[in-house]
Parts: structure tokens; sequence; C-alpha cells
């Protein structure tokens, strides 16, 4: 009895083993409206920023005045809960933010801030892994209609696309977030297979993001004819060694440049922090930071656009 109340417990602590391993190599997913639905649906704002168009999204106007994507978009969360991914909900985000923080969100995507400021303020708030984004049409055919739908994954961190599914509904006369959830969850398998893939990847090898430094004002830094350190090189072939040389496992690519700015795209940093949790850029930007001015003696300031998965310095501050 007491050898086969031994092994029970032996199999119950590996099963729990077993599926504490699986939550951990499940990335977090936020599902957000796409820009074209909301474009299609009178819910982008448009901006002109010195000759430029800017499109804003209004989302709260989007959740508020049009029941149908809010429903949509629970009905993949649950799909994607189902096979064990971890969501955060868009709409209970905005809801449950701190007041003061809430309102300035607000602005910015009802259309008094950039895009990427509403967007970046979201994803920073909910620091998912991966972003999908829903795009759906519907038109009618008698008592039924038919709807076409896409759904893109993007890494939160970089926006580079780590998987898609799409398709067409014909002839339901289902509710459209139940005909979505029923359409999706018949096929999305090879879908969730691509996140997956995608996720551990970054668990393996590190978090992509971009890294950019600036000349600070007053700095008089010339990014490319400036010349750093004993060897002659100039700014931009001393932080392109320099970011290598700290990236994880020596993973990062040039960018744009310019005589004040240099970037560094596709950078890996460490998904875990010494204590096993996951790393923020922005903590490891703090990091790099001190080590920047060990090692040149240049003070190293932040930027300020960092977001989730850019990370600004200023080089050469007083």
């Amino acid at each position: 009895m007491k050898k086969k109340h031994f092994i029970s417990i032996l199999v119950a602590l590996f099963i729990s083993v077993v599926a504490y391993a699986q939550d951990a190599a499940m990335p977090t997913i936020i599902v957000f409206p796409s820009d074209q639905w909301m474009e299609d649906h009178g819910f982008m704002q448009k901006v002109d920023n010195d000759g430029e168009t800017e499109y804003i999204p209004k989302y709260n106007d989007a959740f508020v005045q049009t029941r149908e994507m809010g429903a949509a978009i629970t009905a993949l969360q649950r799909v994607l809960e189902e096979r064990k991914f971890f969501t955060k909900d868009l709409q209970s985000l905005i809801k449950n933010t701190k007041k003061e923080r809430a309102m300035d969100m607000a602005k910015a995507a009802d259309g008094y801030g950039s895009e990427k400021g509403a967007v970046d303020e979201l994803l920073q708030q909910a620091n998912p892994d991966i972003r999908i984004d829903l795009d759906y049409g519907v038109s009618a055919a008698g008592l039924r209609k038919n709807i076409s739908y896409t759904i893109k994954a993007v890494d939160a961190y970089t926006s580079e696309p780590c998987g898609s599914i799409e398709g067409t509904i014909e002839m339901t006369a289902d509710p459209t977030d139940l005909a979505i959830r029923k359409a999706v969850a018949g096929k999305c398998d090879d879908f969730c297979q691509q996140l997956i893939d995608y996720f551990l990847d970054l668990r393996d090898n590190g978090r992509k993001v971009v890294l950019v430094f600036k000349a600070a004002a007053g700095s008089g830094i010339n990014f490319i004819k400036d010349e750093i350190g004993d060897d002659g090189d100039t700014y931009d072939d001393y932080l392109y060694d320099w970011v290598k040389k700290h990236a994880y496992n020596k993973s990062c690519k040039k960018g744009r440049k310019s005589a004040n700015m240099v970037e560094f795209e596709y950078v890996r940093i460490p998904f875990f922090d010494e204590e096993g949790e996951a790393m923020e850029a922005e903590d490891w930007a703090k990091k790099i930071r001190k080590d920047f001015k060990a090692e040149t003696g240049i003070k190293v300031a932040k930027g300020p656009a960092n977001a989730l998965g850019y990370v600004e310095f200023l080089v050469g501050v007083d």
C-alpha cells in the first residue's frame, strides 16, 4: 500500500510539473481590432501632421458604439484560452487602468495624441508577448450572411509577423461572434502552433527589440564622423560592435543611421532576468546604460520615446 501510495504521489507530481511547463511555454496574447476594420467602420481619425495624414484609432468609440467587435474579440480569446494561451482583454485594460492614466490613454486613443502613442501605451500596460489583429467583413445573403475574416499575429515588441489565419464563413445564420468562434476553433491548430513555436524561439534565444542611440542636445556628437575609443572607430561602428557584444547570443542588425542617430534592429535581450522573471526591455536598458558609462566614460540617459520593444538612449548628456 505504501509503495502504491508513493507511486501515486510521483505520478501526480509529474503531471503537475508537465502542466506547469506547458503553461510556462505559452505566450500572453492581446487582441485588437485591425486598423482596416477601424477605418471601414469610421473609427479612425485622420489628422494632418505637417502635410502628412496620420490615422489615429478611437478604440473606446469602437467598443461603445459597436458591440459586435467586442463580442468577436471575446469569442477569439475563448478559443485561445481553451488552448491554454494567456490573454489580456483590451476593453478591461482600458476600463481598469487607474483613472488618471486611463484619461491620458483615452485622449490618445480618441484623437488627441498619436496612433503610436495610444497603441504603445496600451501594449505597455498589458505587456503581452503577441498581439493579434482581428478583421472581418459581413455581407448579407438573404436571411443569412457571409463573413470573411483575417486574423494576424505579430510580435508585440517588434510587430514582426508570427502567424495568420483567414477564411470565409458562407451562408451562416449565427451571430457574427459565434460564427467566427466556430470557424476559428475548427481550423486554428496550425495557427496556434505557429504562435507557440515563435514564442519558444523568443524564450530560448531572447526577445527582439529595437535600440536607438541619439545625440543629446548640446553634445555635438556626430555618429558618422566622430571617433570614439582607441581604434579610430566612428560612433556608428563602435556602437554596432558594442551592442553586438552585449546582445543575447550577439544577435543584432544595423538599421537606419544619420549624423545624430543610429538604430539597431532585432537586438536579442535575455527573456528572463537573474531571478527567473520575464525581463522587460526597459529593465534591460537600465543595466545597459550603466555598462556603457562604465566602459566608455560617456553618460547615457533614457530617451523620451521608450516603448514595449523600443529602447532609446541619449548619448553625451551632461
